[in-house]
């Protein structure tokens, strides 16, 4: 996934390709913005998604909830940009801190990109394929009028994917409409495959000559109650109530911890997101701050947001191949519903249990997130945990097993030294195996997502291992009893005392690990591109968020494409959102947390153990 897209500039992530009935096209129902009050007409059967709240330019999203068998799902979004010369709203998630108001966040390194000076550029430059030299933004444009008279330009831009002879299901149609007053510019980007070009074309035209740039009907965004009471900034509450749209609603956790905003289903979801509250709440209480005493106290009140099913939370922005994600710089844990009925399931609560866990020990170690192995490890461990009567028991995450095991029985990956011009030598791993402990451990982020589903399987292993046998025996125990404690006290301590990580804003991450469903084997480990911030380099028609062509077969071992629907016994792997890059987050704190807490070991003889014991766990 482009990053660049999943910040605004692109389109709703195409999913669900199942069949569905069509139904008529139109665009008659007015759509009125709470926050900006202006207002258009919008297709009349489409669904609204929520707006990511760090999201700069799109204001409002909509796309088409039935499949035809396209390979670009339809969709609407408004841009809008501000030439007055202020900067993008950010969002003020926290309070202020000791001695002066939070700093607005930098962006990372790897996010910079120049500012667009137009929603033409906005819009178009996160396409992949997209030649602003064929399609310059001074031509090939006509007139359109606002419906308060405002003069605009209106594009109509084909992007071809197929190798070929051009095809329409294979040419993803960008439709854009732009119109500027008082410094502001707006933008409608409609996009589809060019084969329904007839259809929408003139449909958008009727759109954009509908928008109103205020419209005095447009109302405040209501106030909620609910919120009364909770330690929200201002800001983030306002964000809270005018991001709240049509079919969703908000609820808070019973300590006051979490807003719990949820996608209601026609009102068949309030239990389900009440259980989620509650469990979330429990976890915390009774496993994390426990195991992870934070600190100082977390007093900071998240959001976390359970999208209606796969189609929306990839539609929202969750990378494809995820099921879950916490984005730090909102400080929002997004998932969805991936239970068959009312009833909350175990696949769901794995996800909630897992980037739950991403978001206290960001909070628990001051900011700032453990390397890999022990981040996403223990993420893997509580997807196992298991809540009977009124306390968790944890069991093995059985959705990790059959791929450790496959990689058990093929032996540690070979390794090859390179060096480059200049001496620095490279280690080349081998695609099948399991990564020996030692080198997983000292992984960087990059190295460890290079791998990703025998990487996470390790990771939740070595960490099941060390918290869950180790204690049963009083050697091991005493050898290897402090790992865990150690590293989490000291990066404790020495990030308290590094501010570096501070304010860095880290962009999504590239799909997490395919899985099968439980009981069968998982075949020889296929990886993705060993730099997980370069997406992959198009292959065929792609939706520019993702997706391949559809009938296009998943290799084994490949991610599922965006928003795939999984067969209902299937789970989809829990996903993640790291909030800091290895080599960007307190890298000496990082390091010496490690070096501490393996300081005296005999890796060879914890292999050894570890090896033995995961080949007998089920």
């Amino acid at each position: 996934m482009d990053w660049f897209q999943r910040a605004g500039f692109g389109l709703v992530a195409a999913a669900c390709l199942a069949a569905a009935a069509p139904f008529e096209t139109s665009a008659s129902t007015v759509y009125r913005d709470t926050k900006y009050k202006f207002s258009l007409y919008r297709f009349d059967k489409w669904e609204q998604v929520p707006v990511e709240v760090d999201e700069e330019y799109t204001v409002a999203k909509f796309y088409e909830p039935g499949s035809k068998g396209d390979t670009f799902r339809p969709s609407m979004e408004v841009l809008r940009i501000n030439k007055k010369g202020e900067e993008p709203e950010t969002p003020a998630t926290t309070g202020p801190e000791p001695g002066g108001d939070k700093p607005k966040p930098p962006k990372h390194p790897r996010m910079r990109r120049e500012e667009p000076k137009s929603v033409y550029e906005a819009a178009t430059q996160g396409l992949i394929g997209f030649d602003p030299k064929k399609w310059p933004e001074d031509k090939n444009w006509k007139p359109v009028v606002s419906k308060d008279k405002v003069p605009g330009k209106y594009w109509v831009i084909e992007i071809p994917f197929s190798n070929g002879r051009p095809n329409p299901d294979e040419t993803l149609l960008v439709l854009l409409a732009a119109f500027e007053k008082d410094g502001v510019e707006y933008g409608i980007r409609v996009s589809s495959s060019a084969r329904r070009r007839d259809t929408y074309e003139p449909l958008t035209k009727g759109i954009a000559k509908s928008f109103l740039f205020f419209d005095e009907k447009a109302k405040e965004a209501a106030s909620l109650s609910v919120l009364d009471g909770i330690n929200l900034p201002p800001e983030r509450r306002k964000q809270i109530e005018s991001g709240l749209i049509k079919g969703w609603d908000v609820i808070v956790s019973p300590k006051k911890n979490y807003v719990v905003v949820y996608n209601t289903k026609n009102d068949t979801n309030k239990e389900l997101a009440k259980t989620l509250a509650e469990r979330i709440e429990k976890i915390r209480e009774q496993v994390y701050e426990k195991q992870f005493p934070p600190a100082k106290a977390v007093d900071s009140v998240s959001v976390m947001r359970v999208c209606g099913d796969a189609v929306e939370y990839h539609a929202y922005g969750g990378p494809g191949g995820s099921a879950g994600y916490w984005n730090s710089h909102s400080e929002e844990l997004v998932f969805y519903d991936a239970s068959r009925s009312r009833k909350v399931d175990d696949n769901t609560l794995a996800v909630l249990y897992h980037e739950a866990f991403h978001q206290y020990i960001y909070y628990s170690v001051g900011s700032v997130a453990p390397q890999s192995w022990f981040n996403e490890g223990h993420g893997d461990y509580y997807a196992g945990a298991r809540y009977g009567g009124s306390r968790f028991t944890i069991e093995p995450f059985r959705w990790r097993v059959p791929v450790l095991k496959t990689a058990l029985n093929q032996g540690p990956r070979s390794c090859k030294v390179t060096k480059d011009a200049e001496g620095k030598e490279t280690k080349v791993w081998g695609n099948t195996g399991y990564t020996p402990l030692k080198d997983l451990v000292e992984f960087s982020q990059g190295e460890y997502y290079s791998y990703p589903s025998v990487s996470y399987a390790q990771g939740w292993s070595l960490i099941y291992f060390l918290r869950e046998e180790v204690p049963k025996k009083k050697e091991w125990n005493a050898k290897w009893g402090k790992i865990l404690s150690t590293y989490f006290d000291t990066l404790k301590r020495l990030a308290a005392n590094d501010k570096r990580h501070r304010g860095f804003e880290p962009p999504k991450p590239p799909p997490a690990p395919p899985t099968d469903p439980p009981g069968k084997t998982d075949p020889a480990p296929n990886p993705p591109p060993a730099d997980p911030s370069t997406p992959p380099a198009p292959d065929g028609p792609k939706d520019p968020a993702g997706p391949t062509k559809p009938g296009d077969p998943t290799k084994p071992g490949d991610p599922p494409k965006p928003g795939e629907p999984t067969k209902p016994d299937e789970p989809v792997d829990p996903g993640f959102q790291p909030m800091q890059e290895y080599a960007d987050s307190s890298p000496d704190a990082l390091h010496e947390a490690l070096k501490e807490a393996f300081r005296g070991i005999d890796f060879a003889e914890l292999e050894a153990a570890w090896l033995e014991t995961m080949k007998h766990v089920n």
